[in-house]
């Protein structure tokens, strides 16, 4: 059977200090003297046990040699706000640890290893080195809960460097909310866009030699793996081709809704990219409101839109749009 710990004890009063100062606050205060007959111990074991309680903050001294009790609903709260600092600046001092015990990690498993990270400053901090690392290739399977600001800079500076940015998008990216997208900025800054109805996890790799993954999908978790391990970053980056091939892609906005024929034949000619972005968030399950909402038109704007999408494809819903689509070579 495991002993449990007295309450007082975790913020440093023992039994016999607790014992103490029980007999204090019953009566009001005391002398060495009154607590050595009180609790049968010597006068000089009382004073030190006094002494203690005063360092505490628990109980003041008068010059006459009285001890007298302070409201502890007070003291022990100022003792216990002592005890967090201190544990702070443990914790404080464990990302420097970590960073050597994940230095000689390094140096005995050949640059090669897996280490847990939480907390919004420790995630953000290796995230935005992961992408300021990459040579080649940036990969990502994003969607909610956001816990980073955006990273558009950290992406426009990687395709200026020669990097090719992908990413495929959760449906409930698109929702009201911070983590709101807009179909214009996604591929205006380089970036190949897809989307799909759903993602299992959050993942951003690096080439081909680190990764960092999401363990916790909860709002107010920030728990990731990152990894260096190539077992792991292989199945990684199959899981990510596997939903970039099935994702829809998304258009960059940068034409006008006219579409563009490559051949006399009005069923041969090209989508338009908001044509082609509107069967992406279609195939998704997006919302009519947040497609409108991405589009910044009213929803009866959207609604005529769709309305002509439709009359084009020859179809009066959205799975017959996929359909005739997928015919056309649409999507």
């Amino acid at each position: 059977m495991v002993e449990q710990t007295a309450p007082l004890d975790l913020v440093g009063v023992d039994s016999e200090m607790e014992k103490v100062y029980r007999r204090l606050l019953e009566r009001g205060g005391g002398t060495s003297d009154d607590v050595a007959e009180a609790c049968g111990i010597p006068q000089s074991q009382a004073l030190a046990l006094l002494e203690r309680l005063h360092r505490f903050g628990l109980v003041s001294r008068r010059a006459s040699g009285e001890f007298l009790t302070v409201d502890p609903r007070h003291a022990l709260r100022t003792l216990v706000e002592a005890h967090e600092r201190q544990l702070a600046s443990i914790r404080d001092v464990a990302g420097s640890l970590g960073a050597i015990f994940d230095t000689a990690k390094r140096a005995t498993t050949g640059g090669h290893g897996t280490i847990f990270i939480s907390g919004p400053d420790v995630v953000g901090d290796h995230y935005y080195r992961l992408k300021q690392a990459a040579r080649t290739e940036i990969r990502a399977l994003i969607r909610p809960p956001f816990l980073l600001a955006p990273n558009e800079p950290l992406d426009e500076a990687a395709v200026s460097r020669g990097v090719r940015v992908r990413a495929v998008y959760a449906a409930s990216s698109f929702d009201a909310g911070r983590g709101s997208q807009e179909l214009s900025h996604l591929v205006s800054r380089g970036e190949e866009a897809r989307i799909t109805p759903a993602l299992p996890i959050k993942l951003t790799m690096a080439d081909q030699s680190a990764a960092m993954v999401s363990l916790n999908l909860t709002d107010d978790s920030t728990d990731c793996l990152f990894t260096e391990a190539p077992p792991l970053l292989q199945a990684l980056s199959e899981l990510f081709d596997h939903y970039w091939a099935t994702a829809s892609p998304l258009a960059s906005n940068s034409n006008s809704d006219a579409p563009t024929p490559d051949s006399p034949l009005k069923r041969k000619r090209n989508p338009s990219d908001k044509e082609q972005n509107l069967l992406a968030m279609f195939a998704a399950g997006v919302k009519d409101e947040a497609i409108a909402r991405q589009f910044g038109i009213s929803s009866r704007t959207l609604r005529r839109r769709i309305q002509e999408l439709y009359a084009e494809l020859g179809t009066t819903n959205r799975f017959g749009a996929g359909v005739a689509a997928a015919r056309r070579n649409w999507v």
